[in-house]
């Protein structure tokens, strides 16, 4: 998919414009309804990479509606603003151009009032009104970006041929530290003109410190990789609350039982149903295949594709859907994309169809092998790709990779469950420890005292509290 923007040349014809939510004049690269247009398009790609929470949905609307009151404050209420959930385990949340904010199902469950949820979405719903994310994909011209090859490598590797889209190239553009301070500000003030207590940014971003540690040294979490920390984000806030939140907080929502009845039997963690790893094999239970994948690969399972690199990244193998088309007809489909070129056939055992071949990207040259599997009445693609004269050194690799796809009939592999988020009730404050050792919990302690929202040594206040039921930790 290509997205076009206004050429180079054609930027001495911008204007600049105030923006309705900062109240700052900003050079205007795109107008609203080329904003508007990016925002949709990258919607519907964010949608299918990542999937949407659909087990609650209840829960969706209720997210719907606190987005719905703080877009109405943003200064651009006219835009198509939407709030959804999406089905991944990571702590984050991300805004597109236009009006589309998501959040996932991880940081929902890392959260403990409806305040704390109210500054996430504010803070994602600023980065949308000041045009934070559609002013950095202007700078960057991300639209150049994606050749034919994109429509069959995952979002997950597709940057590492050059080819990801331009919808999705939106998801991971980094926010400048002013654009992050800005959104804190604006953030701020939509919550509280909406009736929440600004004071819960504070235990906000301690969660996400805390994740970030937990996370250990050389790691950064999906929230920062987008969203850096200022440098004094948590004392900026704190600076904030004394100048700005005017006359008594008291009154203020809160509402930690309501959020918390909402978030009740959330899936927490990685959904092993979608596809789990155990050791250099995966596994996906519902789909009811395995597949061996190189021993000492990195990889990485994505809702629309499994992934995996070499120790040297020069090479990739990945397994994707192609829908209810024939292999034959997947085949003539991909071959038929510009700048591919099929090779002679290839022997991969179960394969209905496999090739070799060479495809040229904004990267470079690529080559390597793809074959096509029938299963459960749809074709799935494997390819396997290095740069072009680095087939022979894993060609084998690949064949042999991809002769293993095959059917699932280990029971304990199709009967995992995922992990549940419980509530349960508690009459007195009671220690994290102690808690811990009383409600039993697949969760380390130390997840427990994240998700809860205190330290270690701290107490989680009488009312309800979180445990993780069941699932593969």
């Amino acid at each position: 998919m290509r997205i076009h923007f206004l050429p180079v040349a054609a930027l001495a014809l911008c204007s600049c414009f105030r923006n309705p939510a900062t109240g700052k004049m900003q050079l205007d690269l795109l107008s609203e309804s080329q904003e508007v247009e990016l925002g949709k398009q990258a919607k519907q790609e964010a949608e299918q990479a990542y999937g949407i929470y659909k087990d609650k949905p209840e829960l969706n609307q209720y997210i719907a509606d606190i987005g719905k009151r703080l877009s109405a404050e943003s200064g651009r209420p006219s835009l198509p603003w939407s709030y959804e959930i999406v089905d991944d385990a990571s702590v984050n949340a991300f805004a597109l151009p236009g009006g589309p904010v998501f959040i996932t199902r991880g940081i929902l469950g890392h959260l403990n009032t409806e305040a704390e949820l109210a500054a996430v979405l504010g803070h994602e719903t600023g980065h949308v009104a000041a045009r934070h994310s559609a002013n950095q994909m202007s700078k960057q011209q991300v639209a150049q970006i994606g050749l034919g090859i994109g429509s069959i490598l995952s979002p997950a590797v597709a940057s590492a041929a050059g080819a990801a889209s331009a919808g999705l190239q939106l998801l991971f553009l980094k926010y400048s530290r002013d654009d992050e301070t800005q959104a804190d500000e604006l953030g701020f003030r939509y919550m509280t003109k909406v009736g929440y207590d600004p004071r819960q940014m504070v235990p906000l971003f301690e969660m996400l410190d805390g994740v970030s540690k937990a996370a250990g040294a050389g790691k950064t979490p999906e929230w920062l990789q987008t969203h850096p920390d200022p440098g004094n984000r948590l004392e900026a806030t704190q600076q904030r609350l004394k100048t700005e939140l005017k006359g008594s907080p008291e009154g203020m929502k809160v509402e930690r039982d309501k959020y918390l009845s909402m978030i009740d039997g959330i899936t927490f963690g990685e959904d092993p149903r979608q596809g789990f790893f155990k050791g250099d094999t995966f596994y996906h239970p519902d789909l009811k295949f395995q597949w061996k994948l190189p021993s000492g690969w990195a990889h990485q399972n994505t809702p629309q594709a499994v992934a995996a690199a070499s120790p040297k990244q020069d090479a990739i193998l990945q397994l994707s859907p192609a829908g209810k088309m024939s292999p034959d007809e997947a085949a003539q489909k991909l071959f038929s994309q510009q700048g591919f070129k099929a090779g002679q056939p290839v022997n991969v055992k179960g394969a209905k169809l496999a090739r070799a071949f060479q495809a040229q990207t904004q990267q470079g040259a690529i080559e390597g092998v793809l074959a096509f599997f029938s299963w459960q009445g749809n074709t799935y693609l494997m390819a396997g790709y290095t740069p072009q004269g680095g087939l022979s050194n894993y060609a084998n690799t690949f064949t042999d990779s991809m002769g293993s796809f095959s059917e699932l009939t280990d029971s304990s592999a199709l009967s995992v469950k995922p992990g549940k988020l419980k509530l349960v009730k508690i009459d007195r404050p009671m220690s994290v420890t102690e808690f811990h050792s009383s409600h039993h919990s697949t969760a380390k302690l130390e997840e427990v005292a994240l998700i809860n929202g205190v330290q270690q040594g701290g107490q989680i206040p009488a009312g309800y509290a979180k445990q993780i039921v069941g699932g593969t930790q």
